[in-house]
């Protein structure tokens, strides 16, 4: 009659003897095809067992790449608020350059209540559009690469106030500018010889998406040349404040 495997001193309770060599000569009892017969009930599979979640779960990402996906914090929406505030202050300051820089047609008084253009088919028609535009692209570049570098709040929120500050700021600017230039009164065109200017305008209104637009492209340029997830923000700021 067969007994009980043996166990070698010091063996685990369950877990079978190494097999040791027979005094006779003859080979060495072997292990048997199974191991779970002799497992203990409960014990892992292997001696390594996986971490709660299973590897590769987001229980080992980092703190601070997952932050980037959640709710923003205090810092994004400080940075938000203060983002929108001061590309509208920027805007209201943008107005009296943009009237200084932008030429406009010039008429000469010929007769009382008639004025004729000094340069007829001059480049002026358009002038105020394209000053408008370098001005506001100069503006919307310079917003986004500021936001880039403010990297405790950098994020998704940061972008959408650039956006909204940007079109905020060319609107002011245009609006404004236009109450500033107001040219010629009609009084003016009493006064036979005298110069007198066109009210400055902005034919062509898409140019109000041209500081928005490269304030997000300047900002998502230094998203693309970010190798991280977190998007280089600190660790101690990651939180949702």
């Amino acid at each position: 009659m067969s007994g009980p495997p043996e166990t070698s001193p010091g063996a685990a309770p369950g877990h079978r003897a190494a097999p040791t060599p027979s005094t006779n000569g003859s080979a060495p009892r072997s292990w048997p095809a199974d191991a779970s017969s002799w497992e203990t009930p409960g014990a892992a599979a292997g001696p390594y067992p996986a971490p709660p979640g299973g590897f590769g779960s987001a229980h080992g990402a980092p703190e601070a790449a997952r932050k980037v996906a959640e709710r923003p914090g205090r810092a994004e929406w400080v940075t938000a608020g203060t983002v929108i505030a001061a590309l509208a202050v920027v805007g209201v300051a943008l107005a009296p350059l943009w009237v200084h820089l932008a030429p406009r047609l010039a008429f000469r008084v010929d007769r009382p209540g008639r004025a004729l253009p000094v340069v007829p088919e001059a480049e002026e028609y358009i002038g105020a559009d394209g000053r408008f535009v370098l001005l506001t692209l100069i503006v919307g570049v310079l917003a986004g690469l500021a936001c880039w570098l403010v990297r405790r709040s950098r994020g998704p929120l940061v972008l959408f106030a650039l956006a909204a500050g940007g079109l905020l700021g060319a609107v002011i600017t245009w609006r404004l500018g236009m109450r500033i230039g107001t040219g010629y009164q009609p009084a003016d065109l009493h006064q036979v010889g005298k110069i007198v200017y066109q009210p400055l305008r902005l034919r062509a209104t898409s140019a109000l998406v041209v500081e928005p637009i490269a304030a997000v492209l300047a900002y998502l340029l230094g998203v693309g040349f970010t190798a991280r997830n977190d998007l280089g923000r600190p660790a101690a700021s990651s939180g949702s404040g």
